[in-house]
């Protein structure tokens, strides 16, 4: 049942109606026990020449509160043409691990968030499933989200989005594979490369990938790029 549903899930992400999806991390539904975590995330924005016209940054630390249980608080900022530098958000994150890995057919996790604009009364929340299963030495990561937005005190919509993210396990320090992130009118696709390098009793965890817009005459496309120091 559970390796039908995934299936189904996957099958829809690619077949329902693209025409912007929320390009960031693909989440994998595993707590890390005993760990403290810096994160740095950069999402940028390519012109034709492949030059960042607007970026976003995230900066976050986190921490295992149980076995299941990992919070991680944000800083979100924006840069745009003219190399200015803003805060313009905070998030607090929270994932929970339904599964242990391997335990059954098919990982699961939930992901909440709840960001909070800095100048606006603007806000949301974020509520999504996180799934992985491994083949082999292959792993598929997806991630539905199911996005609340209010603003201003009367206007208030969800969203939904998903990201498919397939990875070849080459070794612990390099993985490459390619994405997918689609919503009801965006679609974008391309390779990332992921990797680990042990530090002692820390590690630092690295992913850069770039993605291009399928659907719009403009052809967009973004560059993602994370670290996290674990110890």
């Amino acid at each position: 049942m559970i390796g039908r549903l995934f299936a189904m899930l996957g099958l829809s992400l690619l077949l329902m109606p693209v025409v912007k999806a929320d390009v960031d991390k693909v989440y994998n539904p595993y707590v890390e026990q005993d760990t403290y975590e810096f994160e740095t995330r950069l999402i940028s924005l390519l012109d034709s020449e492949l030059a960042a016209s607007f970026s976003v940054y995230r900066f976050g630390f986190g921490k295992d509160i149980s076995e299941n249980l990992f919070v991680e608080f944000y800083l979100i900022g924006a840069k745009d043409t003219e190399h200015n530098v803003e805060l313009e958000a905070f998030e607090i994150e929270a994932l929970y691990q339904f599964t242990e890995q391997g335990e059954y057919w098919l990982d699961v996790g939930l992901l909440v968030e709840i960001e909070r604009e800095r100048n606006s009364q603007e806000w949301g929340g974020n509520f999504g499933l996180i799934l992985e299963k491994e083949f082999g030495k292959w792993s598929a990561a997806l991630n539905i989200h199911n996005q609340y937005l209010f603003e201003d005190d009367q206007q208030h919509y969800w969203e939904f989005n998903q990201a498919l993210q397939l990875r070849y396990r080459y070794s612990v320090n390099i993985e490459p594979g390619f994405e997918i992130y689609a919503d009801q009118n965006n679609f974008f696709v391309g390779p990332v490369i992921l990797g680990q390098l042990k530090l002692d009793s820390s590690k630092l965890n690295w992913e850069v990938g770039i993605v291009k817009e399928f659907n719009h005459s403009k052809n967009d496309s973004v560059l993602r790029a994370l670290i996290e120091y674990e110890f």
